[in-house]
């Protein structure tokens, strides 16, 4: 039994999981050295001193000049205490040092590690005090990482920590329950992927795809909102999920529109995707091999997901449109639903561009704070839409099974006719179909019936093969009958299985049929085979060529040993 063929798309999903588990392998390692949480918080006030910071000339300290210097220093003198209070201030790539009149209290643990041995991107640090230090002197020293790569603090509150908490929740919640709705969204779209397609013949797992996407860019969304920061003691395990979550949500994008589309016929797309798989390779092995670590490897990421998101746009856009100026619509998803379509890929365009502008104006270290937004209009209405697609056919019900028999039926053998053969074929090469047999069958000594037993006898053999033909490949493929003695069976996706497993039952029933001898004639039934990927329709000409040609050498082969047996 012939194995089932790999294909290029295989070949990219399997690559994709291969990436996926190393980058899993890579955050257990980390996870390791762990420390747990933080729990530890009371309750109290807090107030905000960010301006009351000086430098070593005794002048307000700004905290900008970081990214031009790449370090400085500042000073705060502690004020009365009734009370143990803390230091509580935000990071972004850059260690920090804190001393009272001299002496360290406080520095950035730093990981040690051949894989990441660089601090978080975002991370709150907590420096706690006893009133009995109270006028002592503050220094805190800040050295960049990533030069001039985002250098950042901000948020230096001096009370409570437990006050800071339930603040910067209040203010981020909103992000963090959109974010989460994100993440749930694709947990519940890769969950329903199962059913839709356990017992279809032709699977299509775009939702698999499409929720796998809203998974990872959930999670960066949520880690981005720089909440969960608050209560882990090594962040920058945060932001190694971060910064993986980020490089994984592209390739999803791909194979999503792939099983739309059928885009990887392209050998440009293709091009692409094989970069795609090599830097996600590279993501795997640098970072492990010590040579360098995920933060550093985000700009190829997100020129990936430029690339990939504009191309996805600008394809979904062309193939909708299509559709609305279709004159045929009314028998398509919808208006409705492509409507909705267009709506989620201009709400995600719009708060990408409103995110790059925010970006570009004014640093922060959330980079979703708009886009994640978007992002929930985005797979919201994808979902509606497809779910109008589904009310839309319900509704016209009856109407559209009415002329969908009458045009595409065959009055003799209930078998679909040449029309809708041909209109498939269409079909298999636009959506792509990754592998097409293609076989041909022709009934022997039809004319012969006809002229010695009449017409109403040689109806009955062609009933008779299309019964065959139907109950043998129709749960394996679509038989057609394309007129006169002539069929035609498409079977799509693992073809030599299924061809095999359909051979035994046709030739069981055909023998059978024979044995039985309810009619004057016996059946024979010539056939030619071949198998093609869908890539374009002169390839599946092909391949109808090449299994015609064999069905007429098997006609002739049956016709030879009719001859030889009389």
């Amino acid at each position: 039994m012939g194995g089932r063929k790999i294909t290029f798309k295989d070949g990219v999903m399997w690559c994709y999981i291969v990436v996926m588990v190393g980058m899993l392998f890579a955050l257990l390692l980390i996870l390791m050295t762990g420390r747990g949480f933080k729990v530890d918080y009371g309750l109290g006030d807090y107030r905000d001193i960010s301006a009351d910071w000086t430098d070593e000339n005794d002048r307000p300290m700004d905290f900008s000049q970081l990214a031009k210097t790449g370090e400085v220093v500042a000073y705060y003198r502690l004020p009365q205490m009734l009370h143990d209070t803390g230091l509580v201030y935000r990071s972004q790539n850059v260690y920090t040092k804190v001393y009272l009149d001299d002496e360290l209290i406080y520095e950035t643990t730093r990981m040690e590690g051949r894989s990441y041995n660089k601090p978080p991107g975002g991370l709150w640090n907590i420096v706690s005090f006893t009133p009995d230090q109270a006028g002592k002197q503050l220094k805190l020293e800040i050295i960049a990482v990533y030069q001039g790569e985002g250098l950042r603090i901000d948020h230096v509150y001096w009370g409570d920590p437990a006050s800071v908490l339930l603040s910067m929740i209040k203010e981020k919640l909103l992000s963090v329950v959109v974010s989460m709705t994100i993440c749930f969204g694709g947990i519940i779209m890769i969950l329903l992927d199962i059913p839709i397609n356990y017992k279809k013949a032709r699977k299509n797992h775009s939702l698999r795809y499409l929720g796998i996407f809203s998974l990872c860019i959930g999670g960066w969304s949520l880690i981005e909102a720089n909440i969960l920061q608050l209560f882990v003691a090594d962040p920058w395990v945060l932001q190694v999920i971060d910064n993986m979550l980020l490089i994984l949500s592209v390739m999803p994008i791909i194979l999503y529109a792939d099983w739309n589309y059928g885009i990887l016929r392209y050998p440009l797309v293709r091009a692409f995707c094989v970069l795609q798989i090599l830097y996600l390779f590279s993501c795997v092995v640098l970072p492990l091999a010590g040579m360098m670590d995920w933060h550093t490897m985000l700009p190829a990421a997100r020129v990936f997901m430029a690339v990939s998101a504009t191309g996805f746009v600008i394809w979904t856009i062309k193939q909708n449109l299509s559709v609305l100026l279709s004159k045929e619509r009314k028998y398509t998803a919808g208006v409705w639903a492509v409507s909705l379509q267009l709506l989620g890929i201009g709400a995600l365009g719009i708060t990408a561009l409103l995110e790059l502008i925010r970006y570009s104006a004014v640093y922060e270290m959330d980079h979703a704070f708009v886009l994640r937004f978007g992002l929930l209009i985005f797979i919201i209405c994808f979902a509606l839409g497809s779910q109008f697609g589904t009310y839309q056919l319900i509704a016209q019900g009856m109407e559209y099974d009415s002329v969908h028999e009458l045009a595409y039926s065959d009055a003799l053998t209930k078998l679909q006719n040449r029309a809708a053969y041909l209109e498939r074929l269409e079909a298999c090469v636009t959506e792509h179909v990754q592998e097409l047999g293609i076989i041909y069958m022709d009934v022997n000594n039809l004319k012969s019936v006809n002229d010695t037993l009449g017409h109403e006898v040689g109806d009955v053999m062609i009933q008779s093969a299309a019964g065959i033909i139907s109950e043998s490949f129709g749960q394996f493929g679509i038989a057609f009958r394309l007129g006169g003695d002539e069929f035609c069976i498409l079977i799509e996706e693992d073809v030599l299985k299924k061809r095999e497993q359909a051979m035994e039952i046709y030739q069981k029933k055909l023998e059978d049929f024979n044995e039985k001898k309810e009619y004057p004639f016996t059946l024979k039934i010539a056939q030619g085979f071949a198998i093609c990927e869908a890539d374009s329709m002169k390839t599946v000409e092909n391949a109808i060529h090449i299994a015609d040609g064999r069905m007429y050498q098997h006609k002739a082969q049956l016709k030879a040993q009719t001859a030889a047996s009389k």
